[in-house]
């Protein structure tokens, strides 16, 4: 009899595979938390991998949500050991690659150096007016040639920097992690003005990458407000609020904009980790809306539409007018979905496997899926005009896709 039931053991095993008796010993609870299994997308769109490439270790657990910067040819990343690599957009060749060190001599800051390496360039990357910025943990600032990466400029910030900088008008706009944000000259660094924000006693690691809109810069903030600044002088001209602070702990009142900003038809769109999204007037600084729809990775605007996922994995699509929900979709629930792009005429997010997911925005349907590689796609999928998606994966693999029509 014993012999029996072993042989019946052994063969439950050759049937039903490890990952299904593994569950047997794992609680309800636990499997709870699982992500949710991708389903098979009927009638799926053909997603052509037109290249592929290393960056390095990427930047693991840190959680710097780190996007790479494009223009019209080039898409701009940084590496793990301290360069900005220019890949080009189509083939995925390397242009030029720049290891970065203190130009002026002195301390010898070298990234490098093993030593420095787990700080290293941390901030996502700005483009802009013949510029690639970048900024490091001790705050340093560094600007190089977009057509050869030659070395133009560096300064110092007043903190850490994770936020790519703002290309605009002459002026590189930097934020920091103690809530300063300074203008730069674009053309020596020369610092030009600075506006200081007061930071909460318990914030998130994150920020929001300043945006342009109508001569000003606009500021998501880890109080929950955004404040447009003069472009020119730092001179603010209004402040809004998106989340109010609530609760008994400094954690329950965690309010900070660390999702990008998104600006359309006369309004910016802004969410907090609160899991509010408002609509404010670009022009007053007016809260048209505010919705409990929201996260920490930003959102994307479609035609008549905001495209955000909150901090369970659902992805909700907002009217932009009045803020209503048009759909919601459920399908990548605890896969922790990167903010969402447009791509042509579909929207376009990661999750923590690696997956990207080509989802319709009028519908919420899935469309197409491919895989960049192992490890979390943190940062919202970088979508050229010519419909090519490129996303980074936390363990340095980038990839470009494209749907074929």
């Amino acid at each position: 009899m014993r012999k029996l039931l072993g042989i019946a053991i052994v063969a439950a095993l050759t049937l039903t595979g490890c990952g299904t008796v593994r569950d047997w010993f794992r609680s309800d609870a636990s499997k709870a938390t699982d992500p949710v299994e991708l389903v098979e997308i009927e009638g799926a769109r053909e997603v052509e991998r037109l290249w592929s490439a290393s960056l390095g270790d990427g930047e693991g657990r840190r959680g710097f949500r780190q996007r790479p910067g494009f223009d019209s040819q080039n898409l701009y990343a940084v590496t793990d050991d301290g360069a900005i690599r220019a890949i080009d957009l189509e083939t995925g060749d390397e242009r030029w690659s720049t290891a970065l060190e203190e130009l002026g001599g002195g301390g010898g800051w070298r990234l490098w150096e093993r030593a420095i390496r787990d700080g290293g360039l941390q901030s996502s990357v700005g483009v802009g007016e013949g510029l690639v910025v970048v900024a490091g943990r001790s705050g340093v600032v560094f600007a190089v040639a977009a057509e050869t990466g030659e070395p133009r400029w560096e300064t110092q910030a007043s903190a850490e920097v994770l936020a790519a900088p703002l290309v605009t008008a002459g002026t590189v706009v930097v934020r920091s992690q103690d809530g300063r944000v300074i203008g730069l000259s674009a053309a020596d660094g020369r610092q030009r003005w600075a506006f200081d924000r007061a930071i909460p006693t318990l914030s998130s690691r994150g920020a929001s990458a300043p945006a342009a809109a109508a001569g000003l810069v606009l500021v998501g903030n880890d109080d929950g407000t955004v404040v447009a600044l003069r472009a020119d002088d730092g001179v603010p001209v209004w402040e809004a609020i998106v989340a109010e602070a609530e609760g008994r702990t400094e954690l329950d009142r965690l309010v900070d904009i660390d999702g990008d900003l998104a600006v359309g038809a006369g309004s910016v769109y802004a969410t907090s980790v609160r899991g509010v999204t408002a609509a404010i007037t670009i022009a007053g600084g007016q809260v048209v809306w505010t919705r409990d729809n929201g996260g920490a990775t930003g959102l994307e605007l479609t035609s008549d539409g905001v495209l955000i996922a909150d901090a369970g994995g659902t992805l909700w699509a907002l009217d932009r007018s009045s803020g209503s929900a048009l759909w919601r979709q459920d399908g990548l629930l605890r896969r922790q979905p990167s903010g969402v792009a447009m791509a042509g005429t579909l929207a376009v997010l990661g999750d923590i496997e690696g997956y990207l997911h080509w989802i319709d925005p009028n519908s919420g349907a899935f469309r197409a899926r491919a895989r960049v590689g192992d490890g979390r796609i943190l940062a919202a999928p970088i979508t050229t005009p010519t419909g090519t998606v490129v996303a980074v994966t936390d363990e340095g693999r980038i990839a470009a896709f494209r749907i074929n029509e």
